[in-house]
């Protein structure tokens, strides 16, 4: 009898140390709102790789969850540390030039010139009508989104654009 005991507290204990390493670089988070529309919807649910940032640094075009009073949100890298970033009619400038973004849905929005500190990052909805926007330090990342598991009829990778990557 003690061996069969000590073979379920080992499993137990084994699978709980595998549910901890998981959640220490893995974490799932529900979309709330249409700030990321087209390409991220309300109600979906994605997979946050949270080690995504623990050997390199966030690139622009990256979607991130970050959390901001008590709670996660979810939107994308534009202005990096250093970089003055502007948004005239919900098109954005990086250093006075306009950047393309295809990824965006049009909107109103605008942000007058603002140098972004070490560490701190320019982040925003792809929604440019119904989003708001946030300089938000790297201690707040979360992790950058990886992929989007619910609803199964969108299962797949989420759409992070980061334009660094394609420079090279």
């Amino acid at each position: 009898m003690k061996a069969a005991i000590r073979e379920i507290l080992k499993t137990v204990l084994l699978a709980l140390l595998i549910f901890v390493a998981i959640r220490a670089v893995a974490h799932n988070f529900e979309v709330h709102g249409f700030s990321m529309e087209p390409n991220l919807h309300d109600g979906q649910f994605i997979i946050v790789n949270r080690a995504a940032y623990w050997f390199s640094d966030p690139l622009r075009g990256d979607i991130v969850v970050f959390k901001t009073d008590n709670r996660g949100i979810v939107h994308r890298i534009v202005g990096l540390p250093g970089e003055v970033i502007e948004m005239r009619n919900g098109k954005l400038y990086v250093n006075g030039e306009k950047q393309e973004e295809p990824y965006t849905q049009g909107g109103p929005l605008s942000v007058s010139p603002r140098r972004l500190l070490h560490g701190r990052f320019f982040i925003v909805g792809d929604n440019r009508a119904a989003t708001s926007w946030h300089i938000v330090p790297r201690r707040d990342l979360i992790g950058r989104a990886w992929l989007i598991y619910w609803p199964i009829s969108d299962w797949g990778m989420v759409p992070n654009h980061s334009w660094e990557s394609e420079a090279n």
